[in-house]
């Protein structure tokens, strides 16, 4: 005579830690399935595994993800371009500080002769 290998419970599954069925949904399934609690306690247990996992929340996490390569460069694209025209506009600024020094050197409203 053969016999069903009996299903291995491991210890170590935190599955049904983290959830806490309420007892009205624990009744339910003991009354849906009466026969079960006494003669197959295996079958006990993965019936309140089952509703266990039904009763519990699942919460959505976060999940960290590595680096996105076109978020990037287009990150590094746009501060390269407020920092670049910031730059221009210095320079455009210095530029326009010294033609009017020039200019105005030329017409005679300055001179760069010390007066005695």
């Amino acid at each position: 005579m053969m016999t069903e290998p009996k299903p291995e419970l491991s210890k170590s599954s935190s599955q049904f830690t983290n959830h806490k069925p309420s007892f009205l949904v624990v009744r339910l399934a003991i009354s849906a399935f009466p026969n079960l609690r006494l003669s197959h306690p295996i079958l006990h247990f993965r019936l309140f595994s089952l509703v266990i996992n039904m009763a519990g929340a699942k919460v959505a996490h976060a999940v960290l993800k590595g680096p996105s390569v076109t978020k990037e460069i287009f990150i590094g694209l746009g501060l390269g371009l407020v920092a670049g025209t910031m730059w221009k506009m210095h320079h455009w600024n210095e530029q326009r500080k010294v033609r009017s020094f020039y200019d105005m050197l030329e017409k005679g409203q300055i001179s760069v002769v010390v007066e005695e």
